[in-house]
């Protein structure tokens, strides 16, 4: 069965989230598809169980930052140099059948094999392991990889999430480009002290393309090999489509 290959562009954090949702339980989802977007303006997405409160809104609000609400679980993102990317998988298709964690390591091979041709050596995080001492971070979900999360060196370069609905399974996540996330810092709630502990580690813990191809490298780049990954590891034929 052939893959739907969409580009759906440039769109704000409500209407990517819902595009998603609706893919995946609204009826548009009859053959595998693999979606990357963008966000107009930069979005902060939080995980389906995670508090507002935990953002200074206003703050976001006076730097024109988009919130949204994921339909998956984890923690926030500030989406901005990055190539978004979700996948659906209906309920007819076999590897629905497929356990979460193996469905996981699955799209995140294609992936990973996607960011070799960019010249990334893109490996797996062996487990769950936070990258600091004591308390969890409350908020920045690139501060830590889980098992099967795609790391180069050891600090992470994609962060994705899953959740299986009855119509089908979808995960999505977020390649980063360049290191406009660590600004997902700026807008957090909380004492002076405690943001500027979360903002070394979040720098210190992960990587972008640019860092490690030494070089600029473009949404359209990394869509191009990302396709390259997702044909060749899985097999598949991506055939380009539009989501209506």
């Amino acid at each position: 069965m052939p893959w739907r290959f969409l580009d759906t562009g440039f769109h704000a954090g409500d209407y990517n989230m819902a595009l998603d949702a609706a893919i995946v339980r609204g009826g548009f989802c009859e053959a595998p598809t693999l979606r990357v977007f963008r966000w107009q303006p930069y979005c902060i997405s939080l995980g389906f169980h995670q508090k507002e409160e935990e953002l200074a809104l206003d703050k976001c609000l006076a730097a024109g930052i988009d919130v949204a609400r994921r339909p998956t679980a984890g923690r926030a993102i500030l989406h901005a140099e990055e190539l978004t990317y979700s996948v659906v998988m209906p309920n007819r298709h076999p590897w629905f059948a497929m356990l979460p964690l193996d469905f996981y390591r699955r799209i995140s091979e294609a992936i990973a094999h996607g960011l070799r041709y960019l010249g990334v050596d893109a490996q797996f995080a062996p487990g769950e392991k936070l990258f600091h001492e004591g308390k969890p971070l409350r908020l920045a979900c690139f501060a830590s990889a889980a098992r099967n999360e795609i790391v180069v060196h050891g600090k992470k370069i994609v962060g994705s999430a899953q959740r299986r609905f009855r119509a089908g399974t979808l995960q999505h996540g977020s390649i980063l480009l360049r290191d406009g996330h660590e600004q997902l810092i700026d807008f957090l709630a909380g004492d002076k002290a405690g943001i500027a502990a979360e903002r070394a580690l979040l720098s210190d813990h992960t990587v972008t393309l640019a860092q490690v191809c030494q070089r600029e490298v473009t949404f359209e780049e990394t869509k191009t090999a990302l396709k390259r990954g997702f044909e060749e590891m899985l097999e598949i034929v991506l055939q380009d489509d539009e989501v209506l």
